[in-house]
């Protein structure tokens, strides 16, 4: 596993999709509308919402393009036969997706800091810690689970996009949804991402605060279900049923 692990980590920095969303998007997002929009406060709604973005696009929607490769590769085959189980595979994937965001997230906080003026505390640090590790756990399942069910790039992008783009609109990354429509804000509460970004804003702002806990239960429980949708959906080839309860392995 140490060796898909190291193998996976090295790949992320010679893929143009990697590249691109997860060090080249969140940068720019973070910066233009930093400077385009010099509100009182909207510097730290900006730095969590902008964290979120680079754990969504990362793992949720580079991950996708990467296990569909390598199972059309027959990557994956070559695993089979070594005796790999899905879940270490998963695991160290995972890992090295953690891993990148974890330096990109160190990256854009002392950017925050430095040119916006975010002032940040220990415990709110802590708290972001936390969030990005359990975020990019989960949205690496997600990455899967869209990754499993594509069998092609065209395939793979649409999925994705339905997957992650709806969470993205249905929260509050950028913007506040206190006068949305009342089935938007109960749709915001349905997917994980929009409890990634509550605890990352929590953090930012300062620490754990009483509505912490209930996010952050939300976001791991969400985790656990689409690790099990990852491991249930993973195939290790296009002739597999997409669900294994459909088929064999």
């Amino acid at each position: 596993m140490t060796t898909v692990f190291r193998t996976m980590l090295i790949g992320q920095f010679r893929d143009p999709h990697t590249l691109f969303w997860t060090i080249v998007t969140p940068f720019v997002l973070l910066l233009g509308l930093g400077f385009w929009f010099d509100k009182p406060g909207y510097a730290e709604r900006l730095l969590a919402g902008v964290l979120a973005v680079n754990v969504l696009f990362g793992p949720g929607m580079v991950t996708p393009f990467q296990v569909m490769t390598l199972r059309n590769r027959g990557v994956f085959k070559l695993l089979r036969t070594a005796s790999l189980p899905t879940s270490a595979f998963i695991t160290a994937s995972a890992g090295a997706r953690t891993a990148l965001s974890l330096v990109v997230c160190a990256c854009l906080t002392a950017a925050g800091c430095l040119v916006f003026d975010v002032r940040l505390t220990l415990p709110g640090l802590a708290l972001m810690l936390v969030a990005v590790l359990i975020g990019s756990l989960c949205f690496t399942a997600v990455g899967f689970i869209s990754g499993n069910l594509g069998r092609n790039e065209s395939a793979t992008s649409m999925i994705s996009n339905l997957i992650c783009m709806p969470m993205l609109f249905a929260s509050e990354a950028f913007y506040s949804l206190e006068h949305a429509p009342r089935w938007v804000q109960i749709a915001s509460l349905l997917h994980p991402f929009s409890h990634f970004v509550n605890v990352l804003s929590d953090g930012v702002r300062g620490g754990w605060q009483a509505s912490t806990w209930t996010s952050l239960a939300a976001l791991a429980a969400f985790t656990l279900l689409c690790l099990s949708m990852a491991a249930a959906t993973f195939r290790w080839d296009n002739e597999s049923s997409r669900f294994r309860i459909l088929g064999n392995r």
